[in-house]
């Protein structure tokens, strides 16, 4: 009897290992199996926006807010008159502004500013392999801005020290004096590129210096060279170093100023436009990368004057 009962008590124990064992296995082939709801791409993800979008070697889809006398005909990245032509001309990129935002959103994200009256251009350029070579994007960090100030004048003949009344020369002498270093205290990295620049502001929107970086690449004392736009900056005199950092939101970019063709750009232009209540409505109106992208197919290499903003369709092609 005493041998049934230990017999059977060793059988249900070996019972038992067997029932735990199969649901060991189970839990095991379970874990080896892909979740219910896979985890997305690192490409969709925010990190990998964003890492994509600083990226001036692969990165390659650009928007272009700008305000224009009404009618005037742009067919330049930038400025190119008899009075000024820009030698770069300031973009975002456009996958921080997908979905739409609004005009006042996105004014104030790339740190511009609303004047009543004016045509509202937006440019979104999307270059080939070829003309990336001509349009050369860099991320507007002052490093890459002084490595293209330098290229830009090196054959204009000037001396260092330079004349202080010579904006370019003022601007030129900075840029070639800084030489970029590997750094353990990243601060003192970043202090040497600011130190540079200061030396080209010389304390003033004014100065030589810095109205030659206006002319030559859109760059007012604004620009922080963080490769980040200051929002709000367009609006505002002053802002605290806190302020600035906290604002630093959307990437900034430099393109050579090149014809909207040349840059595989596409254009829409949008004169000011209401009803009884209210003259203006464009601000709450969308910025639409696509809408761009469909509406503002060029017109002799000029870009295309519509008459509102909107967004583009799901049934549009």
């Amino acid at each position: 009897m005493e041998t049934r009962q230990y017999t059977a008590g060793i059988l249900k124990e070996l019972a038992g290992l067997r029932v735990w064992a199969m649901a060991a296995l189970a839990a095991s082939i379970l874990s080896l199996s892909p979740p219910a709801h896979a985890l997305p791409p690192y490409g969709a993800t925010t990190a990998g926006i964003t890492d994509a979008s600083r990226d001036a070697d692969t990165y390659g889809d650009f928007l272009r807010l700008i305000w224009v006398s009404p009618g005037t005909q742009v067919a330049y990245l930038g400025r190119n008159d008899s009075a000024v032509r820009n030698l770069r001309a300031f973009f975002t990129a456009t996958t921080f502004v997908q979905p739409a935002v609004t005009v006042d959103q996105y004014v104030a994200l790339v740190g511009n500013y609303y004047p009543s009256g004016q045509d509202l251009v937006v440019m979104r350029c999307k270059p080939s392999a070829d003309q990336r070579q001509t349009v050369s994007p860099i991320l507007a960090s002052w490093p890459n801005v002084f490595a293209t100030i330098v290229s830009d004048f090196q054959g204009a003949g000037y001396t260092c020290p330079p004349n202080p009344n010579d904006g370019n020369n003022v601007m030129f002498c900075a840029a070639q004096g800084y030489q970029d270093s590997q750094q353990s205290v990243f601060v003192t990295g970043l202090s040497t590129a600011f130190t540079a620049a200061t030396q080209i502001f010389n304390n003033s929107g004014s100065s030589p210096g810095a109205l030659a970086l206006k002319t030559n690449y859109g760059i007012y004392p604004a620009f922080t060279g963080l490769g980040f736009s200051a929002a709000g900056s367009g609006t505002v005199p002053t802002m605290s170093t806190t302020q600035v950092l906290r604002e630093s939101i959307v990437p900034e970019y430099l393109l050579a100023n090149t014809t909207l063709a040349d840059a595989g750009c596409r254009c829409i232009q949008v004169p000011e436009y209401g009803n009884s209540k209210n003259p203006d409505v464009r601000h709450t109106k969308p910025i639409d990368p696509d809408y761009v992208w469909q509406k503002g197919k060029l017109s002799n290499g000029l870009c295309h004057q519509i008459r509102k903003l909107g967004v583009m369709m799901s049934t549009d092609p």
